[in-house]
């Protein structure tokens, strides 16, 4: 299990040429064009461990003690780290209406998703960073550590508005692969010469964590896109992008192993580190889902997606001011997501070329600066390339996080 989750954080990193964004600026469409959107949003962060751990776990080396004491030091009542690959091809065409009203194009969805969400309570890292030599006696609560891993695709037919491009789309959802754990009520009492250990929880996962497209679920969802014109008290127009997607549900099929467990057990002569510190393929491997009393079943488990909301103040190309105000929030529903705010600037710094800065604080992560450039060439394309977190991308001690996104538009 301890090489088993970096092994898919690292998918984060898997090369990506095409999600649902924050969006950087609002372009009025042409209604008598069709459009072509390569949408590439990358993203992992905490609120708790900086990059010079997170690499270790990702890349491979050597976690020394200065890292884990300054890991140590940051950790508090939520400890998160999570991410998010998304990549996303959509197409818009006004050719036809699939409702008969002129107003409305048709539009066409395929995407996958990535979704890593975890918080380790902080007496677990201390334990498994450390062991339980220099905890005897204490009490080491465990209780609502929660990680959860989730991969799928969408493939999705909606219509559109043609003057704002705001969408509604029905998507069916191919499951690839999950997993999920969490514990309630556990902890570990260390003494000289026994370990007691409660857990409680529950969790599930796939049966297969390969090829890359599973085919071992399936459901299906709704995302809703909404652009809102509004003028302000001197008559300038402005947008607010209002995002609800996700909002439907996977059926795993019937070889999922649903897990489950409620027990006290106590050891003898054992060291935490023994466990930690073992080979992989060694003899003496421990055995835990039996030693620690987990059930396991087989069946079709349901689960609902995770539901994101975003509502969002976007800069508009056609505006005659070259400096603008940018804002918004986010949220995921998943217990290990703060709500996400940001603001800043956007910037016209001529009809092509275009750049935005923020400040972000929330999400998986803590505060963050982003910047995005936009690039038209002329009325054919734009481009757009940046990140939530410069932050992360400069310094591996200050720096809890990396992200990347890309955007490209073809009008035709």
């Amino acid at each position: 299990m301890k090489k088993f989750i970096p092994l898919y954080i690292a998918l984060f990193f898997a090369p990506s040429v095409m999600a649902q964004e924050l969006m950087s600026v609002y372009e009025a469409p042409d209604e008598e064009k069709s459009v072509l959107q390569i949408n590439s949003m990358n993203y992992y962060a905490s609120n708790r461990y900086n990059n010079a751990l997170a690499d270790k776990f990702l890349f491979g080396g050597t976690i020394t003690t200065d890292i884990k004491d300054r890991a140590l030091n940051r950790l508090g009542s939520l400890n998160s780290f999570g991410g998010q690959a998304e990549q996303e091809l959509l197409f818009y065409t006004p050719v036809f209406s699939p409702i008969g009203d002129e107003r409305y194009g048709f539009m066409v969805e395929i995407s996958d998703h990535h979704l890593l969400s975890t918080h380790m309570a902080s007496d677990l890292f201390q334990t498994l960073m450390y062991g339980n030599a220099g905890t005897l006696g204490d009490t080491m609560d465990f209780g609502f550590t929660h990680a959860q891993y989730l991969h799928y695709q969408k493939v999705g037919i909606g219509i559109y508005e043609k003057s704002t491009m705001s969408s509604t789309r029905l998507n069916y959802v191919i499951g690839s692969r999950a997993f999920e754990g969490r514990l309630s009520n556990s902890w570990m009492l260390s003494q000289t010469d026994t370990i007691s250990l409660q857990l409680q929880g529950a969790g599930y996962q796939t049966d297969r964590f390969s090829p890359y497209i599973g085919l071992q679920g399936s459901g299906v969802s709704v995302d809703l896109n909404y652009n809102f014109k509004f003028e302000t008290k001197n008559g300038r127009e402005q947008i607010l992008n209002l995002q609800v997607n996700n909002l439907g549900f996977i059926y795993w099929n019937q070889s999922t192993i649903d897990y489950g467990v409620d027990s006290l057990v106590r050891y003898t002569g054992f060291d935490v580190q023994d466990f930690m510190n073992e080979p992989e393929g060694a003899e003496n491997n421990y055995n835990f889902q039996d030693t620690l009393g987990i059930d396991r079943a087989r069946g079709n488990v349901l689960k609902a997606l995770p539901i994101e909301f975003s509502i969002q103040k976007l800069p508009m190309r056609e505006s005659d001011k070259k400096l603008q105000f940018i804002g918004g929030f986010k949220t995921l529903l998943t217990s290990d997501y703060f709500p996400y705010f940001y603001g800043g600037a956007y910037y016209a710094v001529s009809d092509a070329f275009t750049g935005s800065t923020r400040l972000s604080y929330g999400g998986f992560g803590r505060l963050q600066w982003g910047l995005n450039l936009n690039y038209w060439a002329g009325d054919k394309a734009r481009i757009s390339l940046g990140t939530f977190d410069m932050i992360g991308f400069i310094s591996k001690t200050y720096g809890h996080g990396r992200s990347m996104h890309l955007s490209a538009n073809f009008n035709f």
